[in-house]
């Protein structure tokens, strides 16, 4: 389980789930703001709570194959934590 929150962003790591890794990131009102769930291909998905847009993102490449989406470095940052090794 990951606690804690991210260097300068105001949001904290919720909860790790089992299986591959899910991580839920909450806002300081206790809302979710992104869900980064870890696939079985290495990539991550991370789904915009408030806009409903859900992103694919190549960690290892910090890389955002979703066209037309942006991802901020913090969440790519988590994204890229969530991959192993």
């Amino acid at each position: 389980m990951s606690s804690g929150s991210t260097s300068g962003t105001g949001v904290g790591i919720a909860a790790e789930f089992g299986g591959l890794g899910t991580e839920q990131v909450i806002d300081c009102f206790g809302q979710t703001t992104h869900e980064l769930t870890l696939d079985d291909d290495g990539t991550v998905t991370i789904r915009f709570a408030s806009s409903g847009v859900t992103a694919f993102v190549d960690p290892a490449q910090r890389a955002v194959l979703t066209p037309g989406v942006v991802v901020p470095d913090p969440i790519m940052h988590l994204a890229v934590e969530l991959r192993p090794g």
